[in-house]
């Protein structure tokens, strides 16, 4: 029992300082638009997301990205971001979803701007994805903490 505390404190503590995170991008080169769906870790100055992302790379990919905040709880707070993404599903030209595990994946860098409420948090920010089609995406989204 003393082994597993430890680790049920961190799941539970992690899972009340979370909240959901939503976003809408525009693809800037080569046009289009895609969407996430994830869940984001609050810390302090770093902050963790995850996402399911539809629209990127012709299909459906998750994301993991580190976020790091140097100006921790200021109204208005810039951070910069790293990360990646591989490919989940491939949509394809007839319709549906191929199955594509792992067979394009991105380094992700990330440059944004929060504004700091108590229960929302809408950003704004611009990512670049390096890989083996190389793209770059704006947009908006929220964080809503529960």
């Amino acid at each position: 029992m003393r082994r597993v505390l430890p680790a049920l404190l961190l799941f539970f503590g992690l899972a009340l300082a979370g909240g959901l995170d939503l976003g809408i991008y525009s693809i800037v080169s080569g046009g289009g638009f895609s969407g996430h769906l994830g869940f984001y870790v609050e810390g302090n100055p770093l902050a963790a997301r995850g996402s399911l992302i539809f629209g990127e790379g012709g299909g459906l990919m998750a994301g993991l990205d580190l976020l790091y905040r140097p100006f921790g709880n200021a109204l208005l707070e810039p951070y910069l971001g790293a990360g990646a993404q591989t490919l989940i599903a491939r949509q394809q030209s007839v319709g549906g979803l191929q199955m594509a595990v792992g067979e394009e994946s991105y380094a992700v860098g990330t440059l944004g701007l929060a504004l700091r409420l108590p229960k929302f948090r809408p950003f704004a920010e611009f990512s670049y994805c390096y890989g083996a089609s190389p793209y770059a995406k704006a947009g908006l989204g929220f964080v809503w903490w529960w």
